[in-house]
């Protein structure tokens, strides 16, 4: 019977073989990518943001969209979507664990108080994602102002740039104001150079009666990830302010780069030449320049440092002459060699026109060719041709094509590929929304909104999220990233794109002059021809997941020689929430899959080993998170949004106000979420309240490497000061103080007064909170010994503390993060509201918007007490993926 079955066997595998053995090329190219759309479907998050710019205690709202498959509709594939929240610097400050339901889902991050400001970023996937590489994350970044700060807004003015030997050397004036105008007069600044966490240089700057100074340093010449000057202010003498910019980099670290269209160029042969010039940061270098001995051969970057010129090669070393348009810095690069046989393409997209023209020419025999057109993986032409008297021009349908950047390759008979150029191509298959507004915008007056989604004149029902903003407060960022950039362009382009709202207008069209410049500048990101022809897949080491996965481990708790056999593992969640049961083998290894709760649920998990029984450990292996910290972003210049900064006293006491006090609550359409028993035991342990700020190492997955408190707090709390040096710890807290009562704040462990060593000697893994005090209003609830701030460290007391006893383990494990719910009061139902004023930046955030089968969603808020301008911004798609975007500007 073996026998039999290896002769079967045998002759399937040779069946198999010769059938793929005998696929012509076309086949081949069809069958990869038709496995690659079943078995390997790419998913893409967007984050629609309620605004771009925060101020310190604010929620950053946002609405996920995740997409599957070549076609992108909301994705039926993975539940649990990851968004990570990173400052200035990069460091990772909080995650949450977003459920997804048909590829939407939202949430909130809760700015600190007292938190530090700068340009945050945010970053969101999926496990799934992670087989496809972590450059096709959604990434964005936004900006964070500490509004209740401003006595410290330094203009650094770069006026020189040079390579001095192997130094970069920089001229610099310096002026530095408060948030009022008024010149730091005959003030001392520290100034520092810093290049991926590297002092680089280090001087005291001295500011005149006009708090202005000019100063020049240098620097070691390299090119360096990141770089940022770090100007410092004592405040009243004593408390330090910092402020970081991004320092400039000579333009002999650019990367500078022509790019002949296809790839490839010939001698006597016209071409267009794109270029591309970028920093090592990722910021452009603007640049202008000129062909040596080519005078009529000019060219100029555009906003991106992106541009291109046409050009016919006589010769085969040609050269340019590069200037950066700022700094007037010049540097010399070579062209790449024109060849003198082979083949070039030019590809013309006339938007008039019902076709794609793809012109091959060529130097040479080149008899048999093959086109690929395709998008997404989706195959939409493909046709084999040769050259006649050195042409072969192709013309692909436009019906054909679908929305989004295809890839045009030209391979010979055997498969090589020879030429490849990216075209996006803009389809008439976008949402037509509608949004209609009845109301004036008055003092707290209602707005009715009535939403109509349609596509060709047909009704298209989808999903939507709404941010209306107060235009007096908020600027709209309409560089920054929108759902058709997103989606269209940055998801499918390793390494992300500058300025990515640029290339999409308000009502949705693509500027397709300058997205041309990114396909020429910019190469395919999917696929690899050679792993396509070798029918080689991604390598899956992520799965799709369904929910929360809690992965274990079981091991022979006396260290037995008969080890583990395998058994049973039984688990109960939340006190009933789900029981689950699964298996595992002499390995010990097992996985309790596709779990749905809600915050952090209790765990009894029961082991039974076929062998030893309950003789047996059991243990919950905590992943390890995909970020720990990421290159940060700093600004060209400081930015002080002063509207949005007059308001944020009152905004932060409408916050506290509302959240605080059942007094405020809407109880209508409003979920009332208990508390878990481990929550109330907090609470009710925190004598003296929250913090200001909040650090929880639960929201921190890099926590787990810390190897103490300090090193929690240290850098996410401003005016927070932490040095740690062996068992030394110094920690100043920006206040007031107390001559008297030295500088170090009181200490608290579970509410008792304790000093710096002893919660040095805490476990990070612990800590359920670290409050931090400063506000010397709040602080004063401790005495005199709070005069200096308080720092109140709260432990688990039991809760997933525990060791597993005879096979059972009694922990707690994360679940889906809770959304708050945006606070919309209704003025014509509880006149109580009317205590507070109400000055809102973000006027009304509504995550999911649907609309009905005839594609229609009412909507309705109320104004604030100063909004006399809103910006509206409504953006989503329906269930077949097809995109929509509004901008509706409001008042006056």
């Amino acid at each position: 019977m073996r026998i039999k079955n290896f002769y079967l066997f045998a002759l399937i595998f040779l069946f198999a073989a010769s059938s793929s053995f005998g696929q012509t090329l076309p086949e081949k190219i069809q069958s990869f990518f038709d496995k690659y759309q079943a078995e390997f479907p790419v998913e893409k998050v967007y984050l629609h943001l309620d605004k771009d710019t925060y101020t310190l205690g604010e929620d950053v709202w946002f609405s996920a969209y995740v997409t599957a498959g070549s076609s992108q509709i909301p994705t039926p594939l993975s539940k649990p979507l990851y968004v990570d929240l990173f400052d200035g610097n990069g460091l990772l400050l909080k995650s949450s664990l977003v459920r997804l339901e048909q590829g939407r889902g939202a949430g909130n991050f809760t700015l600190p108080l007292f938190g530090n400001a700068g340009e945050y970023q945010i970053k969101a996937y999926t496990s799934w994602m992670k087989n496809f590489g972590k450059e096709y994350f959604f990434s964005r970044g936004l900006s964070v102002v500490d509004g209740a700060g401003g006595s410290f807004l330094p203009q650094v003015d770069f006026k020189e740039i040079s390579v001095i030997g192997k130094q970069v050397s920089y001229s610099v004036e310096v002026i530095a104001v408060d948030k009022e105008g008024n010149p730091l007069s005959d003030q001392e600044l520290e100034l520092k150079a810093v290049a991926e966490d590297n002092e680089l240089h280090t001087q005291p700057v001295l500011l005149n009666d006009q708090g202005q100074a000019t100063l020049t340093f240098r620097i070691p010449g390299e090119a360096y990830p990141s770089q940022y000057l770090e100007l410092t202010y004592l405040e009243g003498g004593t408390y330090p302010v910092t402020q970081r910019v991004a320092l400039p980099y000579s333009l002999t670290f650019a990367d500078i780069q022509f790019l002949p269209e296809s790839g490839h160029w010939l001698v006597g042969k016209k071409s267009q030449m794109a270029f591309r010039a970028v920093y090592p940061d990722g910021n452009p270098a603007i640049i202008e320049g000129q062909i040596v001995d080519q005078a009529d051969v000019k060219f100029r970057a555009n906003f991106a440092g992106l541009g291109k010129f046409e050009m016919t090669p006589e010769s085969k070393n040609y050269v340019a002459e590069v200037k950066e348009i700022n700094t007037g810095e010049t540097v010399t690069v070579s062209l790449p060699q024109p060849d003198d046989s082979g083949l070039t393409m030019q590809v013309v997209n006339n938007p008039s026109a019902s076709y794609l023209t793809a012109f091959v020419q060529g130097i040479g025999d080149f008899n048999d060719l093959l086109l690929v057109s395709q998008t997404r993986g989706i195959v939409n032409y493909m046709i084999q041709g040769q050259l006649n008297n050195g042409i072969w021009g192709v013309r692909i349908p436009k019906e054909n094509l679908i929305t989004g950047i295809n890839q045009i390759t030209i391979l010979t008979g055997e498969g090589t590929p020879l030429l490849e150029r990216l075209v996006f191509f803009m389809g008439d298959d976008q949402l037509d929304l509608d949004l209609a507004v009845n109301g004036d915008l008055g003092k707290r007056s209602k707005i009715e909104l009535t939403l109509n989604s349609k596509t060709n004149e047909i009704a298209a029902p989808g999903t939507f999220s709404l941010s209306v903003l107060d235009a007096g407060q908020v600027e709209l960022d309409e560089l920054s990233e929108n759902i058709f950039s997103s989606l269209l362009l940055s998801s499918d382009l390793r390494g992300g794109l500058y300025s990515p709202g640029a290339y999409f207008n308000d009502n949705n069209e693509a500027d397709l002059e300058a997205i041309d410049l990114v396909m020429l500048t910019h190469g395919w990101t999917r696929f690899s021809w050679d792993e396509i022809l070798k029918m080689e897949y991604p390598k899956i080491e992520n799965f799709i997941e369904r929910g929360i996965n809690i992965e274990g481990q079981v091991t022979d708790s006396e260290d037995t020689r008969r080890g583990l056999s395998g058994g049973t593992v039984n688990a109960i969640i939340g006190g009933g929430i789900e029981i689950l049961s699964t298996e595992y083998g002499p390995n010990g290894r097992f996985m309790l899959r596709d779990m749905d709760y809600l915050d952090s649920a209790t765990v009894n998990i029961t082991v039974e080993d076929n062998r030893l029984k309950n003789f047996v450990d059991v243990e919950v292996i905590q992943p390890n998170p995909t970020f720990t910290e990421i290159q940060g972003l700093y600004p060209g210049k400081i930015v002080w949004p002063e509207a949005l900064t007059a308001t944020v006293q009152e905004r932060n006491l409408q916050t506290q106000m509302t959240q605080q006090s059942e007094d405020f609550v809407d109880l209508e359409g409003v979920t009332v979420e208990g508390q878990t028993v481990e929550e109330e035991d907090i609470q009710m342990r925190k004598l003296y309240g929250d913090g200001d700020a909040v650090v929880k190492p639960a929201d921190i997955p890099s926590s787990v490497t810390y190897q103490n408190i300090f090193q929690l707090i240290q850098g996410r709390v401003s005016g927070v000061q932490v040095f740690v040096s062996g068992i030394d710890v110094s920690v100043n807290i920006r206040g007031p103080g107390s001559i008297n009562a030295g500088t170090d704040p009181l200490f608290l462990l579970d509410n008792i007064p304790v000093d710096a060593q002893t919660l040095l000697n805490v476990s990070v893994r612990d800590v359920e909170s670290v409050d931090v005090f400063k506000d010397p209003a709040r602080a004063a609830i401790f005495g005199a010994q709070g005069a200096n701030g308080v720092i109140a460290v709260y432990t688990k007391q039991g809760y997933g503390l525990a060791s597993s006893v005879g096979g059972t383990l009694v922990t707690k494990y994360g679940g889906y993060s809770t959304a708050k719910e945006f606070y919309q009061p209704m003025y014509d139902e509880d006149p109580v509201r009317k205590a507070l004023d109400d000055k809102r930046a973000t006027v009304y955030w509504n995550p999911t918007v649907e609309t009905d089968s005839s594609g229609v969603a009412s909507l309705e808020y109320y104004n604030t007490d100063v909004a006399s301008k809103q910006i509206l911004v409504l953006e989503g798609m329906d269930g077949e993926g097809r995109l929509g975007r509004i901008i509706k500007v409001i008042g006056n």
